[in-house]
């Protein structure tokens, strides 16, 4: 099976979500997404999955009107639950063919 991974381009997260240059950059500072590539934040370059994190972190910042660290702390829970929820299915899946 083939992973297919997209990439977008830091210009083109902050301009087709409505994202400014400044929480990017705050928002990676504080390890909630990473870049893929880039040293330069010119250069920056996220796969999709970064991209979602980094939108639903400076959602949540504004919605809940939290500081980057506790968004960092909630971002972490969620992707914690999601991971968990993942396993949960992949081993009922397992334990339904050995039934």
């Amino acid at each position: 099976m083939t992973k297919i991974i997209l990439h977008i381009h830091v210009d083109e997260l902050c301009l087709s979500a409505d994202i400014s240059q400044e929480a990017v950059v705050e928002v990676v500072e504080y390890g909630i997404v990473t870049p893929l590539e880039g040293d330069d934040f010119s250069e920056w370059v996220f796969d999709l999955e970064s991209a979602h994190w980094l939108k639903k972190a400076i959602k949540l910042s504004q919605q809940l009107q939290i500081d980057w660290v506790a968004t960092a702390m909630v971002i972490e829970l969620m992707r914690t639950k999601q991971q968990l929820e993942n396993e949960n299915i992949h081993l009922k899946s397992r334990l339904s063919r050995l039934l």
